[in-house]
């Protein structure tokens, strides 16, 4: 991603709502760059409206040089990494879903809050096949369940995400 905070946090925002989407309409196992665009393209006033908002609250970087009236969504969304994403996410769902299982103690994918399941998997997928570095993803994944899980969802993705780097760096 560019280094635009807002349009990281708003990329990675929208895809835990379309990850969500895809797991509520029961549509995981289809090919999720088609599923995507059409996502993408019907949200994109809300992402819009969202990544102003960020660039408000982020508004110390002065090298955003874009209008505020003339944003796109190609502004908006980092385009690469939602590709980069959504590959690595076709590639590797059973081996994040299985990664999972392994450390949501008596929990499991079908069972979980579909909001912190959608959250671990964007997560996951940065961090063991996108090269994101471990602390930005599992900070933006615990500020994510602050802002639309319950009050216990922060505590619980961190120590599954702290589980699986932990292995991951054996």
């Amino acid at each position: 991603m560019k280094n635009d905070r807002a349009q990281k946090v708003t990329t990675r925002e929208y895809m835990m709502k379309f990850m969500y989407q895809v797991e509520i309409n029961k549509k995981e196992e289809e090919d999720l760059l088609e599923l995507v665009e059409e996502f993408l393209n019907s949200n994109t006033e809300f992402i819009i409206e969202r990544y102003k908002e960020l660039r408000e609250k982020y508004s110390n970087d002065k090298k955003l040089e874009i209008d505020v009236e003339e944003i796109e969504l190609e502004d908006a969304v980092d385009k690469d990494y939602v590709v980069s994403f959504c590959v690595a996410i076709n590639e590797n769902r059973l081996n994040i879903n299985r990664l999972i299982n392994k450390y949501a103690k008596n929990w499991t994918v079908d069972r979980m809050p579909k909001v912190d399941l959608s959250i671990l998997r964007i997560s996951i997928c940065e961090i063991l096949y996108m090269n994101l570095p471990n602390k930005i993803s599992i900070n933006e994944a615990v500020e994510l369940a602050k802002i639309y899980c319950d009050d216990k969802s922060p505590k619980f993705i961190n120590g599954i995400l702290g589980s699986i780097v932990n292995e991951n760096e054996k």
